[in-house]
């Protein structure tokens, strides 16, 4: 009979320590698309709004960036490995230090390009607006190149 109410109280306490922990449990965070915070010019240029982390400081973050039409960036690369995911639009890239617009890919939603640190690219949105999702490292900024793909330096 012992063993039995011993039993009946580790049972009792499990079940405690589980309800406390499921009652501290985080919560998950729900931003709607009228909820996002966009940072950058709303009459022109990209625009861009940081879910997670902070592009600025060490550590993982994921951002969305918002492209208007008619806009490519000029050849790049980073030093560290990005991911990005076409969530609106096409997408287009292009790879090397050559740049010609003529060879660019189009790539539709839900296409997800990896690409390695020091790989260089320049990309944008060539006919029509796009949104890209970035997963990255922070602290990585753009590292411009000639033509040869030696970096620039900074402005």
């Amino acid at each position: 009979m012992i063993f039995h109410n011993g039993f009946v109280i580790a049972v009792a306490l499990s079940l405690t320590t589980a309800t406390q922990a499921a009652s501290v449990a985080p919560r998950a965070t729900v931003i709607l698309p009228n909820q996002i915070q966009w940072r950058g010019h709303s009459g022109g240029g990209s625009r861009s709004a940081v879910l997670i982390g902070d592009p600025g400081k060490p550590g993982i973050f994921v951002q969305l960036l918002n492209i208007p039409s008619n806009t490519i960036s000029q050849p790049h690369f980073h030093n560290k490995n990005r991911t990005y995911l076409v969530v609106k639009g096409h997408w287009d890239i292009g790879t090397g230090p050559n740049y010609e617009t003529g060879s660019m890919k189009a790539l539709p939603v839900g296409s997800i390009v990896t690409l390695p640190a020091h790989g260089i690219i320049y990309d944008g949105c060539k006919s029509a607006p796009c949104m890209i999702e970035i997963v990255g490292e922070g602290q990585d900024p753009d590292t411009m190149v000639d033509k040869d793909g030696k970096p620039l330096p900074p402005k």
